[in-house]
């Protein structure tokens, strides 16, 4: 196994990880009771020790997920991935396919409970597992918060449950946010708006990224999307960052519901999510076998990180669930 600073480390991806997904990761569709069709990625061992259900972030398709997943399954797991409406390879929202839109949180939080049982009817004799990444990490708190659910334990990566608002105070930034999409919806309700500044999917550069040190792991992620251009997402619109302003809001007011073991991964340098605010939550949960710990210095894309933050939180995952045995 190559580092991702070893030249060797794209040769391995592209001539066992990326054939490991095109040949072992079937692909499904689940069309929800308003119309919206999701995609959603199988991985089906013969005989898993587990299931483990991913709930990406936001822009995220599962196609950023392959090495991951290929992880996974060396230490037999079966893995399932949800491309969340409006991304990925599942139905968009808006008119413009870049649009990083949700009409209500609550949908995301709804359709991971259908994938999950979806998914579990393959492997109802095995424990089940959710990890959640972002954005991911929000959905996956209301989820475990408000459905009946079989996931014996959680782990919530780099998880949205405070937003880093930068040099705009968060209220300010709230307000704009709701004032924006109350505007949007009385003089164009179907046609959403991005929020100031942002705009259609931009390749950012390596050098100026705020989500990983690797650059091999970074480059692998924007050759997908190349690749796949159908995947690509802008930024949110007004109406989607009001919803994940609520949805922060709800999940705090709902820690107490989570019943399972939340295993919670911080990224020591992270400047999109606010750690405090993750801090917060965690004292906020309602079971005492819960933990959290910190990988000092990683940026937000844990799982796309380079190898010496990126070993660490995934060792802290397979233990994790493999104490659960």
């Amino acid at each position: 196994m190559y580092t991702d600073e070893d030249p060797q480390w794209i040769r391995f991806f592209t001539q066992q990880i990326q054939p490991f997904w095109r040949d072992h990761v079937e692909v499904h569709h689940l069309t929800r009771p308003d119309g919206v069709v999701l995609h959603w990625f199988l991985h089906r061992p013969v005989h898993p020790q587990g299931l483990i259900i991913i709930c990406p972030g936001r822009i995220e398709a599962a196609l950023k997920y392959q090495e991951l997943v290929w992880q996974l399954a060396q230490s037999n797991y079966a893995v399932a991935v949800v491309d969340h409406r409006g991304q990925g390879f599942s139905d968009r929202l808006s008119n413009n396919p870049h649009h990083g839109h949700i009409d209500q949180f609550q949908d995301f939080v709804d359709d991971l409970d259908a994938v999950v049982q979806e998914a579990s009817r393959y492997f109802p004799r095995v424990p089940h597992y959710l990890l959640g990444h972002s954005m991911g990490g929000a959905i996956s708190a209301l989820y475990l918060a408000q459905h009946k659910h079989s996931i014996r334990k959680a782990v919530f990566s780099s998880p949205m449950l405070g937003i880093l608002t930068g040099d705009t105070p968060q209220w300010l930034a709230k307000s704009i946010a709701v004032g924006g999409a109350l505007l949007n919806r009385w003089i164009s309700p179907r046609k959403p708006w991005y929020f100031i500044g942002m705009t259609d999917y931009v390749h950012v550069p390596f050098d100026e990224n705020e989500l990983t040190h690797s650059e091999a792991r970074y480059q692998m992620f924007r050759d997908a999307y190349e690749e796949n251009p159908e995947v690509k997402l802008g930024g949110p619109t007004f109406n989607w960052l009001a919803q994940a302003f609520g949805a922060i809001r709800a999940a705090h007011q709902q820690a107490d519901r989570i019943e399972v073991p939340i295993l919670m991964l911080q990224s020591g340098a992270d400047t999109v999510v606010d750690n405090r605010k993750q801090t917060e939550f965690f004292r906020k949960l309602g079971n005492d076998q819960s933990q959290i710990q910190c990988i000092e210095g990683a940026k937000h894309e844990l799982f796309m990180e380079s190898d010496r933050f990126r070993q660490p939180a995934l060792d802290a995952v397979l233990n994790w669930f493999q104490a659960d045995k």
